[in-house]
């Protein structure tokens, strides 16, 4: 309800901005790189807006309605509530018109080799209810994405089917992942895949002689401050000459064993017990704490090529759709109050 009302005022504002600060005369947008049409006809007046035609693709139009949901979705995804500056808001709006016409464009593209069935349509539709919550779910979705019917939904479920078929048959089998290529993207990723395990505290070192049984009471007054005065911030101590604190450093294993095992078994900001090492008192408050990776190229192997083949795909598709709009014919409506 709160998603349909932001909607509501959304698509006010934008008809308001599009007619007062005429967004839409004399701009093409940036994928018109085929033969471009500036029509003689001109959409008088607002009425519809599904009935408002903004650009015609090889003679299939997009109308307002989408034009101003695909707005919405992509403003709403990267801008949030941000103000929209009229100069933002024809950035949003050309990206929004651009990726209209390259899904038609596609569309147009899979249908000319990639028929879907029928029954594959009304198979898929039906399960697609089903996750909606059935009929109540289906209406709101309709309402929401600006369809008028059940037949409207399942020419949707259709072109997806459609381009989704066409991708399968024409662009996946190109992705081809070799052994070198695993081993490489291994190499490349050797620091995400091997690190030491890492400690990092706050250490305080204590300048008392750690033989006077004094010291060890010293050291159990300041712990105590720490944690009950100063809630868990040694920063925060007042300096008197007996210790000095140094704030996250990261312990070396081997160099500081002591402090470094001590401070493993610790809670986040929880304070030690006096740690002697190398003849002075410390106590460490750990801040930071990383376990070692080891992880072999044969555990990786799986994550990495679905990896390299999410990216090849995703470079396959761009140089598709690069290609989408060469020979079509894309025509840009006027739209003049």
């Amino acid at each position: 309800m709160i998603r349909k009302m932001a909607k509501h005022w959304f698509y006010f504002w934008l008809v308001m901005l599009i007619t007062a600060a005429g967004l839409f005369p004399g701009r093409q947008a940036a994928i018109a790189a085929g033969p471009v049409v500036q029509p003689a006809d001109k959409v008088m007046g607002h009425g519809d807006a599904a009935s408002i035609v903004v650009a015609r693709v090889n003679g299939a139009k997009i109308n307002m309605a989408q034009l101003m949901d695909r707005i919405y979705d992509l403003t709403m995804e990267r801008y949030g509530r941000r103000e929209i500056t009229p100069f933002l808001a024809q950035k949003i709006k050309d990206e929004s018109l651009n990726q209209l016409i390259l899904e038609e464009l596609a569309y147009q593209k899979a249908a000319q080799s990639i028929k879907i069935s029928s029954s594959e349509v009304k198979k898929v539709t039906k399960a697609q209810i089903k996750a909606m919550g059935g009929k109540k779910g289906l209406q709101k979705y309709l309402r929401a994405n600006g369809l008028k019917n059940r037949a409207a939904f399942e020419t949707q479920i259709r072109r997806m089917l459609t381009v989704r078929d066409y991708i399968r048959k024409n662009i996946a089998p190109k992705i081809k992942i070799t052994d070198n290529d695993l081993k490489t993207a291994y190499a490349r990723g050797k620091a995400y895949f091997h690190a030491p395990e890492n400690v990092q505290v706050n250490k305080i070192l204590f300048f008392g002689d750690p033989n006077n049984p004094r010291t060890i009471q010293h050291i159990m007054k300041v712990r105590s401050e720490i944690i009950k005065k100063y809630n868990n911030h040694p920063e925060k101590l007042k300096a008197d000459g007996t210790f000095v604190v140094q704030q996250n450093i990261h312990l070396d294993k081997v160099a500081d064993k002591e402090l470094y095992e001590a401070a493993k078994k610790l809670g986040r900001y929880k304070i030690s017990k006096p740690i002697k090492m190398n003849g002075n008192f410390y106590l460490v408050q750990l801040t930071g704490y990383k376990p070692a990776r080891n992880k072999s190229f044969k555990m990786v192997k799986n994550y990495l090529k679905n990896e390299l083949i999410s990216r090849k795909k995703q470079a396959l598709l761009a140089a598709w759709r690069q290609q989408l709009p060469k020979g079509a014919k894309i025509e840009f409506v006027d739209l003049k109050p």
